[in-house]
Parts: structure tokens; sequence; C-alpha cells
């Protein structure tokens, strides 16, 4: 028997939708776990300790090894004719690519608060290092 390259394969519509809904619960529940882990990190029922929660970055890596998953199973269903299914992985590639560029913005602005000020020392704008009369901010 030979190979006919004419014949595409092609998903029945029930396995096409089945298979686009059972990704999307897994692909929510594991987004779902991700940021409530990074919530719970900042929850402390002491009132009288003050606890931060940790740092995105960690969290966005995990997030974005979902959307990778998507991406694949995207590329899976195209192959095998789930139209159903190729829809609904690329919308969650792409909300996972909005999360991931919006968390970054919030760390790297969360990290900008929280650098220290810079420290005046006075002796911003001496010239030779000699005696006060050098320095800028008493005329000299």
């Amino acid at each position: 028997m030979a190979f006919d390259a004419s014949v595409t394969p092609h998903t029945g519509r029930g396995a096409d939708v089945g298979a686009a809904l059972g990704l999307l619960f897994l692909e929510a529940l594991a987004l779902l776990l991700i940021f409530g882990l990074w919530v719970l990190s900042g929850f402390n029922l002491d009132p009288g300790r003050t606890v931060k929660a940790d740092p995105l970055s960690g969290y966005l890596v995990a997030a974005g090894g979902v959307g990778a998953v998507a991406v694949v199973a995207s590329a899976i269903a195209s192959r095998s004719g789930a139209v159903v299914t190729v829809w609904t992985q690329c919308f969650i590639a792409a909300i996972v690519a909005a999360g991931l560029f919006g968390g970054m913005a919030v760390q790297q602005h969360e990290d900008k608060l929280n650098q220290p000020a810079p420290v005046f020392t006075g002796e911003v704008g001496c010239r030779s290092g000699g005696d006060n009369s050098e320095c800028a901010d008493t005329g000299g």
C-alpha cells in the first residue's frame, strides 16, 4: 500500500472542542496556581511581622513555560487540523505574553522604588580635593 499525500489528517469537531476545553482548563489551573503561590508568598497572619511578596520574576518564568506549552500545543493541533484548539491555544499564548510584559513592567517599577536614594557627601563639585574654597557650592 502506497502513501497518499493528498489525504490530510482532520480531527473530528467533538474531539477538537474537547481537547481545546481540556487544555484551557489545565492551563488556567496552572496559571492560577502560579499566581496563587505568588500571592501567598506575601501573605502573613502575624500582625507584628511585615512580609513582602517574592519577586515576580521567578513566577513570570513559570507562566512563560505555560505560554510555551500553549504554542507547542497550537502547532500540534494545527498539524492535525484541530481549528478550535489552534485558536484557543493562540489566545492563551497571547494572554500569557501580555501578562509577561505587564509583569516585567511591574517588577521593573518595584525595583526602581526599592533602590536606595543616593547619599550626598557634601564634597560634590570640588575641583582638586583641597580646602573648601575650591568647592563649587562655596563659591570658590
